[in-house]
């Protein structure tokens, strides 16, 4: 991945991070998880 490109990824997911929560992440998986677990509830399931 490109430096360029690669630096705006983190950038957005520091700001979708900041929509949902202060929490960091260790890593995608993590973060994944949790936004489908933010989901599930959305959902009622």
């Amino acid at each position: 991945m490109p430096p360029t490109l690669k630096k705006a990824n983190q950038e957005l997911d520091k700001a979708v991070d900041k929509c949902y929560t202060n929490k960091s992440f260790k890593n995608d998986k993590e973060r994944i998880e949790f936004l489908f677990e933010l989901y599930e509830e959305y959902l009622g399931e």
